[in-house]
């Protein structure tokens, strides 16, 4: 996955991923960091395999990688980290070298990781997905305090 490395080695992604450790080290809640992108890329490649998606990995990695690349960003401060995300990831990927079209499902993903629904395409509806079930709700110190609806927790280690 060599275009996953070049994200994972690009400048700007680091400093995204540093600004947003950096900004969330005291949270009580979730955090949003590295290993929370990794967890959604591979809780999200499970999902794509067990249900028979036929989604490439590479696009499954990069948009999880990506999907909350928009946080703690000036663009934060005029729309939700969903749509600042794909507006940050768009050029990261193109020096990771995925084609146009592969951008645009990628971001397309991304702005939409907030929501569900029927009309959205399968890399969309994975990801959201995998960022509920990488959310250890179960075990969380927080989770009377937690804003999350309750149909959202895991309440399990699979909902």
């Amino acid at each position: 996955m060599d275009r996953i490395d070049k994200i994972l080695n690009d400048n700007e992604f680091k400093l995204r991923m540093k600004t947003i450790i950096t900004s969330e080290y005291k949270r009580k809640f979730c955090r949003h960091g590295l290993g929370h992108a990794l967890s959604v890329a591979r809780i999200a490649y499970i999902i794509s395999l067990e249900e028979k998606l036929g989604l490439e990995k590479e696009m499954i990695y990069a948009a999880a990688l990506l999907h909350d690349i928009g946080r703690y960003t000036e663009l934060e401060k005029e729309m939700s980290h969903h749509m600042a995300g794909a507006i940050t990831a768009e050029p990261i990927l193109k020096r990771a070298y995925f084609s146009d079209q592969e951008i645009e499902i990628i971001t397309g993903a991304i702005s939409k990781h907030k929501q569900e629904t029927m009309e959205t395409d399968a890399l969309s509806r994975i990801l959201f997905r995998a960022d509920k079930l990488s959310r250890n709700c179960f075990l969380c110190d927080a989770k009377d305090e937690c804003y999350w609806d309750e149909d959202l927790k895991n309440k399990t280690i699979y909902r």
